[in-house]
């Protein structure tokens, strides 16, 4: 228990705190305008009438062989 209060007294410790933060404020950021850009792509593509025809190709044939 003294060693956990010492840690949160140690500037090092508070960097890698405030370090964690600002990643995990990074992380949620790009979820976000991941999940915007799929949803308006999405959107765009039903707007457009043509999803019906899209094929997705995951790479099984690619190369022609």
């Amino acid at each position: 228990m003294l060693s956990n209060w010492i840690k949160r007294l140690s500037p090092r410790h508070k960097e890698k705190e405030k370090e964690l933060h600002r990643a995990s404020i990074g992380v949620t950021v790009s979820i976000r305008h991941y999940k915007n850009a799929s949803r308006e792509i999405q959107d765009e593509i039903e707007n457009n009438g043509f999803a019906e025809f899209l094929i997705y190709d995951r790479g099984v044939n690619r190369g022609g062989h």
